[in-house]
């Protein structure tokens, strides 16, 4: 089984456990080929905010200065048998938030645009129908539990979408909230799930108040309300985010 994995947005700690995701993904799935695409912005900050148990600290976590030889060496150490990727001006991020159609969150943030612009960036460069399922999750989780083989032939081939069972902290998916950090499908509905940042407007229109899970969640009931998804599907990942 050949298996893509997309990765994109910020690096965060990304070099503190991430090979333990491709370890996982090997364990439940069995024997496969793992390749892995990103594309991330050049500024290396990170939040070490603890807002609840999904999240940990990265002890004595020390971020590299890099470059994408660099990333492709660490994707490689932690058993990627192919690696492709590029990191990004944060003039582009910025170019990307002046135009945004979101609205600020009550933090007074406005950067939902940026990442799924990368997410749409990442699958728009790399995504190729090589592969039997893929995988977008971003750079600083680590899942303890994957879908298994046999559930994986099962929907390969459908329009469904994979997400995680929690859209947040001990918060359920019931259809509308959806977890961003990681998210399945097959080749039928895999770069659909990634084209969010096309469709801005029309989202930003159906809604009077805008924040990442609400935004994603409502984009993925509008491609199934469209017929580009069949069903969405749901699996606890069991993932910490790493600070």
């Amino acid at each position: 089984m050949n298996i893509a994995i997309f990765v994109s947005g910020h690096i965060r700690t990304l070099f503190y456990k991430f090979d333990e995701n491709i370890n996982i993904i090997k364990e439940k799935v069995g024997d496969c080929n793992i390749d892995v695409f990103y594309s991330f912005w050049d500024d290396l900050t990170r939040s070490e905010a603890i807002n609840d148990p999904w999240h940990v600290k990265a002890n004595n976590y020390i971020q590299p200065e890099v470059d994408t030889e660099y990333i492709n060496q660490y994707f490689k150490s932690c058993g990627a048998n192919n690696v492709d990727g590029e990191i990004e001006s944060m003039s582009v991020m910025d170019e990307v938030l002046k135009n945004t159609h979101f609205l600020p969150e009550n933090n007074g943030k406005n950067g939902l645009s940026s990442q799924y612009y990368k997410k749409n960036r990442v699958v728009e460069k790399y995504y190729n129908d090589d592969y039997d399922f893929y995988i977008q999750i971003r750079p600083d989780i680590t899942i303890n539990n994957f879908i298994s083989r046999e559930e994986i032939e099962k929907i390969k081939t459908t329009k469904s979408l994979v997400l995680n069972t929690y859209y947040w902290y001990n918060e359920p998916y019931i259809g509308r909230d959806s977890n961003e950090m990681i998210w399945c499908a097959g080749k039928k509905s895999f770069k659909k799930s990634n084209q969010l940042y096309l469709n801005e407007s029309v989202i930003s229109k159906q809604l009077s108040y805008h924040y990442g899970e609400l935004v994603t969640g409502i984009y993925f009931n509008n491609l199934v309300s469209n017929g580009d998804l069949d069903n969405i599907l749901t699996f606890n990942f069991e993932y910490k985010v790493i600070r």
